[in-house]
């Protein structure tokens, strides 16, 4: 099953791949038609699995251990001999669909996922072969721009300087932390198309975990970083009937009814199977 978004960015947005000095440069990847601004596939996937860690330890209203927790929001890791446990990843696909869904590391085994996520790819002039659109002629090198910010030593004013236990000897001090720095960032009203891909032995109840987590993620929806500076809020349309737009999230009968159905075994299954996941709760 292949499912498409289509994001467009109601702020500018930030995806940093590499830096240099004082200056933080937007993730790109080569492609046929050169080297392309992107938002990494990864990225998605960690945001996709923190919702779903969130709406599934909500719901059942627990607390995990730390491997428990890096399991679900994290993905887990390998910490010990490896085994090819059959019992225990059956048990862990049946009790927890989302990690089912998106797979990880188990201590002492890797949990294959059933969902291949692709990069966001700026819909412009360079990709319309690409993503097979039409889109007005308008090249990603347009929409792309850097902006900066200055970082300021607020021992050095004077009013704010009053709540320091000493503030003269911090105005007689030469070194200063002010300091300028630029971003590079796609602009406002960039549209990002993403495609994902569920494996055909996905459940009823995966689909469902994955739905939850948008549902949940869109709740809020932003993108890349520095959403303190008021970057990556974003409108989306997806092909599979969740969509968010001003901050409103619609989800059509048949998405619901997926959540729903999750939401209800969720709520079976209570915390009595997270054990299965490690950490303080790795006894039953």
């Amino acid at each position: 099953m292949k499912l498409r978004i289509e994001y467009t960015m109601t702020a500018p947005v930030s995806h940093i791949g590499e830096t240099a000095s004082t200056g933080s440069y937007f993730q790109t990847i080569k492609t046929k038609a050169g080297r392309l601004p992107i938002i990494t596939a990864n990225s998605v996937r960690g945001i996709l699995r923190d919702n779903g860690a969130k709406c599934l330890l909500d719901a059942i209203g627990a607390k995990v251990g730390k491997e428990a927790f890096n399991v679900l929001f994290s993905g887990g890791n390998l910490n010990g001999t490896m085994k090819n446990d059959v019992a225990k990843a059956k048990a862990v696909r049946e009790h927890f669909p989302l990690v089912s869904l998106l797979g990880g590391g188990l201590g002492d085994m890797i949990m294959a996922g059933k969902i291949a996520v692709g990069n966001l790819y700026p819909v412009c002039n360079e990709t319309q072969e690409m993503l097979g659109i039409d889109y007005p002629d308008i090249s990603w090198k347009n929409l792309i721009d850097e902006i900066e910010f200055t970082r300021a030593d607020d021992g050095k004013d004077d009013q704010l300087a009053g709540y320091m236990d000493n503030p003269e000897e911090e105005k007689k001090a030469k070194a200063s932390t002010q300091m300028r720095y630029s971003v590079q960032y796609m602009a406002q009203g960039t549209k990002f198309i993403q495609s994902l891909y569920i494996f055909p032995n996905a459940t009823e109840l995966e689909i469902g975990a994955l739905f939850a987590a948008f549902a949940e993620w869109f709740k809020i929806p932003r993108l890349g970083g520095m959403a303190s500076k008021g970057f990556g809020f974003f409108d989306a349309v997806t092909d599979f009937g969740i969509s968010v737009k001003d901050g409103r999230v619609t989800v059509d009968d048949k998405a619901a009814e997926l959540i729903e159905k999750y939401r209800n075994f969720v709520a079976v299954e209570g915390s009595e199977y997270l054990y299965l996941l490690g950490g303080k709760n790795g006894k039953k």
